[in-house]
C-alpha cells in the first residue's frame, strides 16, 4: 500500500520536529533543492538517512535545593519499632514465655499481620508517634501472636 503525498509530508514534519528524529534545517532545505526526477517517498528516505542534529543534546539540569546528605539517614520499618516497643507490656498481662526464641516468632507474627511502613530518617531519630486505631491494629496483632506462640512454643 503506497502513502499518499499528504502521509509522507506527515510523515517527515513529524522526524523534523521530534527531538530524536530532528534533522537539521538545513538538511531539510536540502531534501528541498534536490532534483525534481526523485520522488517524495524518495525524498523522505534520503531525509532519514543523513545523520541527526548534533546541537540538540540533553543537557542535565541542577535541582535548585541545596543536598542535605551531611548527615547518615536509615531505612526503617515503622512497625517494627513499635511492635518492639508494645512486646513487653503485652508480655507482662498474658505471662507467655520470654525467652529469645518465643520473643522473635511474636515479633515475625506480629509484623505479617500489620502493612510495612518504612521511613527514611537520621541517625538516631525517633519515629514518629502513630494515630490511635494503628496503635490498636498493632496491640491486637501482638496480643493474637502471643496467644499463637503460647500454645504452641517451638523450644
Amino acid at each position: 500500500m503506497s502513502k499518499t503525498k499528504k502521509d509522507i509530508d506527515k510523515d517527515l514534519m513529524y522526524k523534523m520536529l521530534m527531538p530524536s528524529g530532528s534533522k537539521t534545517l538545513k538538511t531539510a532545505s536540502a531534501t528541498d533543492s534536490r532534483p525534481s526526477a526523485m520522488t517524495d517517498e524518495q525524498n523522505t528516505r534520503a531525509a532519514m538517512e543523513e545523520p541527526l542534529n548534533q546541537h540538540k543534546t540533553i543537557m542535565r539540569r541542577e535541582v535548585g535545593v541545596a543536598f542535605m546528605d551531611t548527615q547518615p539517614t536509615i531505612l526503617v520499618n515503622a512497625m517494627e519499632n513499635i511492635v518492639l516497643e508494645k512486646l513487653e507490656s503485652a508480655l507482662a498481662r498474658f505471662q507467655c514465655c520470654k525467652c529469645d526464641r518465643c520473643k522473635k516468632d511474636i515479633v515475625a507474627m506480629a509484623l505479617n499481620k500489620l502493612p510495612p511502613r518504612y521511613m527514611v530518617l537520621l541517625e538516631g531519630q525517633p519515629t514518629p508517634d502513630i494515630d490511635p486505631q494503628t496503635n490498636a491494629q498493632v496491640v491486637t496483632a501482638v496480643i493474637q501472636a502471643i496467644l499463637a506462640v503460647r500454645s504452641h512454643p517451638r523450644h
